[in-house]
């Protein structure tokens, strides 16, 4: 069967559909708007003089329950692009040497298109037209799956009226991420710091692969809150909880920021969970993403997984 087949998003339930019809014999291509693979599963290096800084500035690691995601967890770990991270219970894993290396491995052999945005979608003759940005060309598919975040997805599916009403049940958290590089560090500092029960400013905070550079998430109710508040202040704010946890006073004119950054995340966590149609009932074309299993990595390897088995089963049939 050789089909035409689009997704749209290089995070991981794009690139665990494209694997899974893949498995079918089907091939397809994904597209994304942004620079780099992974969407939240994201790496920022950043360069400042001699100095190089990478960040885990969205999920900090991930477990695997299925079966099928812990195949390629064992895979990974056997290859070394996945590495045990905070030796807990149930096991957490990071991509190895950073995040992105994770889903940039595991779509070596798939078709992957940055940099290309979809601004319209629709159906003509039992196809499904795509419109790209900057472009006047419709490109026609066999069939499409769109692992956006909701609200982006429903902007763009606004001519599936049957998606759109599943899209709509779901809603996510924001999170304000901030970005941090010291010149040093006390060698004995943990790697993460938990303060999900804190009703204060921070969730979390993380080292990267390099214990100097800090990734520190607020927790949903200030970022919920401050989304549009002045960054400055908002990076003052951070600093002032973290500097209390990471290092003593005594110590706070010794180890120096050398580096900060600010990173919005929109939609961060999904906070409710879309139920309903994962595909059009008449058209090939199919939705994706945390936003219908939850808010674990491994949830959207499994949406992805599920959009492809039904695209799959409504082109053969």
């Amino acid at each position: 069967m050789s089909k035409k087949i689009l997704i749209i998003g290089s995070g991981i339930a794009g690139i665990a559909a494209s694997l899974k019809l893949k498995s079918y014999g089907l091939s397809s291509t994904i597209v994304d708007k942004a620079d780099f693979i992974g969407g939240r599963i994201s790496t920022r290096i950043d360069k400042k003089g001699n100095n190089d800084f990478c960040f885990f500035h969205g999920a900090q690691f991930f477990t695997a329950r299925s079966e099928n995601f812990k195949k390629i967890i064992k895979k990974g770990l056997c290859n070394n692009y996945i590495k045990r991270f905070e030796k807990k219970i149930p096991e957490q894993y990071r991509g190895f040497p950073t995040m992105r290396n994770f889903l940039i491995r595991l779509s070596s052999n798939l078709i992957i298109k940055q940099n290309h945005k979809v601004i319209n979608i629709y159906r003509s003759n039992k196809k499904i037209n795509v419109l790209y940005e900057n472009t006047s060309t419709i490109e026609v598919y066999d069939a499409v799956i769109s692992t956006l975040p909701s609200p982006q997805n429903i902007e763009l599916l606004k001519k599936f009226p049957s998606l759109t009403k599943t899209l709509s049940q779901a809603s996510y958290d924001s999170c304000i991420a901030l970005m941090i590089a010291y010149n040093k560090v006390p060698e004995d500092i943990p790697s993460f710091f938990d303060f999900s029960n804190n009703k204060k400013i921070i969730n979390w905070m993380a080292s990267s692969n390099n214990n100097t550079c800090w990734t520190i998430h607020a927790n949903p109710l200030y970022s919920n809150q401050n989304l549009n508040k002045n960054k400055l202040s908002i990076q003052n704010e951070i600093l002032q909880e973290v500097n209390k946890v990471l290092l003593p006073s005594k110590d706070s004119n010794f180890y120096q920021i050398i580096y900060n950054k600010l990173h919005i995340w929109k939609y961060a966590k999904v906070k409710n969970i879309a139920k309903g149609n994962q595909i059009d009932p008449i058209d090939p074309i199919a939705i994706a993403g945390d936003f219908m299993e939850g808010p674990r990595v491994e949830s959207a390897f499994i949406s992805g997984e599920k959009a492809a088995d039904l695209i799959f089963n409504r082109l053969k049939a």
